[in-house]
């Protein structure tokens, strides 16, 4: 069942933020950001991170990814971005790398939230979690990219370098087709992406073709590199078979960061295969992290009811 709606909060309060559900557990809750419903997942307790997922899809494909980086030490709020999931997208002016971080801001504002420990994306949530990142750092504490979306560079060559603009629409078509088809440890998942990727390219076609078009002209080589300059602990992982986002595109992002990188085995959906993996790499960057205690954001906390 969906939660009632909240009465409006006095002048000056803060929002209650969500309560830690069990171990393990992840539970479904709804919030109201710039007057619509969204629906955000939450799991585990201790460091706050943010999870923004990947183009066509919601959290709700990625359930054992979040719930593995819970069971690492993190409590974690994933939202349904704007235009995902049958949801109304972000207005033309707003659709944008900018406009979504300026979202994630809003959506944390209304689940209460004033600092996250570790932001974290996979690829086009990458993307906008580097944008974020990068547009509010007093609120962005460090960040993980999976696979993400952010560099210009489709190919590179000794003779010649093609950028992700000159790629054609129908080659980031077919190896999404390749990726979920020829994975065998995405079979067992792709019941639930392909129930997120239909009805959004359904319901909305022109805003996931505009959304589609702004990605494929993404550049934020050099917000990245910002990032690191002001010493945010940073993560890049990719996978050695995704032919979605190649290694060059990785490469970029990984020397703008300034670390070498981790390289896992898998194709682009790596993650939704390897929860415990996923989980697992989000330690390294977490350890980075000064002490919690006494830089907690201010917040209530309000219960959460699962959806039906």
């Amino acid at each position: 069942m969906l939660d009632p709606p909240a009465a409006p909060l006095p002048a000056g309060a803060l929002p209650e933020a969500p309560a830690p559900p069990a171990p393990g557990a992840l539970l479904w809750s709804t919030v109201t950001v710039d007057g619509r419903s969204v629906t955000y997942g939450a799991t585990g307790v201790g460091r706050t991170a943010l999870f923004l997922h990947g183009w066509g899809l919601r959290p709700h494909a990625y359930r054992a990814p979040i719930r593995h980086l819970g069971l690492v030490g993190c409590r974690v709020v994933a939202p349904v971005m704007p235009g995902f999931g049958g949801s109304r997208g972000l207005p033309s002016s707003q659709r944008s790398f900018a406009g979504y971080a300026a979202w994630v801001g809003r959506f944390l504002d209304a689940v209460g939230i004033e600092q996250v420990d570790l932001v974290v994306g996979h690829s086009f949530g990458g993307g906008v979690a580097i944008q974020f990142t990068h547009d509010v750092p007093t609120r962005a504490a460090s960040l993980y990219l999976a696979n993400a979306i952010g560099s210009p560079t489709w190919s590179s060559h000794a003779d010649r370098v093609r950028t992700m603009a000159q790629r054609p629409v129908w080659d980031w078509g077919r190896h999404l087709s390749t990726d979920l088809v020829r994975s065998p440890g995405l079979i067992r998942v792709l019941p639930s992406v392909l129930s997120d990727i239909v009805p959004t390219i359904m319901q909305n076609p022109l805003a996931m073709w505009q959304t589609g078009e702004f990605i494929r002209r993404a550049d934020l080589v050099g917000e990245l590199g910002e990032i690191h300059r002001r010493g945010t602990p940073v993560s890049v992982v990719w996978s050695d078979r995704d032919r979605l986002v190649p290694r060059s595109a990785f490469d970029d992002l990984r020397r703008a960061a300034g670390v070498e990188g981790t390289v896992v085995e898998g194709s682009h959906g790596w993650l939704l295969a390897q929860p415990a993996r996923f989980g697992e790499l989000a330690i390294p960057v977490l350890a980075q992290l000064p002490p919690s205690a006494g830089r907690a954001a201010k917040r209530r906390r309000r219960e959460i009811a699962p959806l039906a």
